[in-house]
C-alpha cells in the first residue's frame, strides 16, 4: 500500500470514527437527560432529577477522546511527512478529491497540518526541517488536548459532587468541587512540560546539518499557536 493510500485511509477511519462517537454521544446525552426525568415522576422524588449533572463528565469524554482520535490521525501523518513518504501539498489535494467525507469536518482537520503553497517547494524541505516543524504542530495540539482534559476533570469533578452530595444528602461532599481550583496550576505545569518536550525536540533538529531556519520559521509562523503563549512561541522559534 502507498502511503498516500494509507494516509487517506486513515482520515476516512478518523472520520469515521468521529461519527461514531458522537452518533453515540447524542443517543447517551438524549437517554440521560430523560431517563431521570421519567424515573423521578414515577417514583415521585426530586433525587433522581440530579441525574442530568452526568451530562458535564459525559460531554467531556466525549471532547477527551475526540481529541485524542485527532492526536493519534496528526501524529501518524507527521511521522510519514518527516520521513519525507507524503507531502502535505499533494496529500490534501488527494483527500479533498474523495467524495464521501465531509468537507468541513475534512478541512478543520487538514487546517493543523502544516501548509506549503509550492508541491516542489515542499518537496526540497529537508527531514530536519520536518522534524523540527512536527514538533511544534505536536505540541501545539498537546497543549490544546490537556486544556479539553482538565476541562472534562473539572466538569466531572463539580457535578460528582453535586451527585454525591444529592444522594447522600449532606453538605460537606461539595467541598470536592474545590479541587478544581488547583486544576490551573496543572494546566500550566502541563503546558510548561509540552512546550520543553517541543524546544528539546527543535534543538536536537537544528543541530542537523540540513536544518533550514528560513523554511522552519516559514512554516511554524503559519501555525495556529492556540494556548502557547508570544513569550514561549519566541522561545521555540530561538
Amino acid at each position: 500500500m502507498s502511503p498516500y493510500r494509507a494516509a487517506i485511509d486513515r482520515t476516512t477511519d478518523t472520520i469515521d470514527l468521529r461519527a461514531k462517537y458522537f452518533r453515540n454521544l447524542i443517543i447517551t446525552v438524549v437517554a440521560t437527560a430523560l431517563l431521570p426525568i421519567t424515573w423521578a415522576v414515577i417514583i415521585r422524588r426530586l433525587a433522581p432529577l440530579s441525574g442530568p449533572l452526568f451530562l458535564l463528565p459525559i460531554c467531556g469524554l466525549f471532547f477527551v477522546l475526540d481529541a485524542k482520535l485527532l492526536d493519534d490521525w496528526r501524529f501518524h501523518l507527521l511521522e510519514a511527512w518527516v520521513k519525507k513518504d507524503i507531502d502535505f501539498l499533494a496529500f490534501c489535494e488527494a483527500v479533498n478529491a474523495v467524495p464521501k467525507l465531509p468537507k468541513e469536518t475534512l478541512a478543520s482537520m487538514l487546517a493543523t497540518l502544516p501548509n506549503v503553497d509550492d508541491l516542489a517547494e515542499e518537496q526540497r524541505i529537508s527531514s530536519s526541517t520536518r522534524e523540527a516543524v512536527a514538533a511544534v504542530v505536536t505540541g501545539i495540539h498537546a497543549c490544546q488536548s490537556n486544556i479539553v482534559a482538565l476541562k472534562a476533570v473539572a466538569a466531572a469533578t463539580v457535578s460528582g459532587s453535586v451527585i454525591v452530595a444529592v444522594a447522600l444528602r449532606m453538605w460537606e461532599p461539595l467541598l470536592g468541587g474545590l479541587a478544581v481550583f488547583f486544576l490551573p496550576v496543572l494546566g500550566t505545569w502541563l503546558k510548561r512540560k509540552s512546550t520543553d518536550v517541543v524546544k528539546e525536540r527543535t534543538l536536537a533538529a537544528r543541530a542537523k546539518p540540513d536544518f533550514s531556519d528560513e523554511k522552519y520559521r516559514q512554516l511554524v509562523k503559519g501555525l495556529h499557536w492556540g494556548p502557547i503563549p508570544r513569550s514561549e512561541r519566541d522561545g521555540i522559534l530561538g
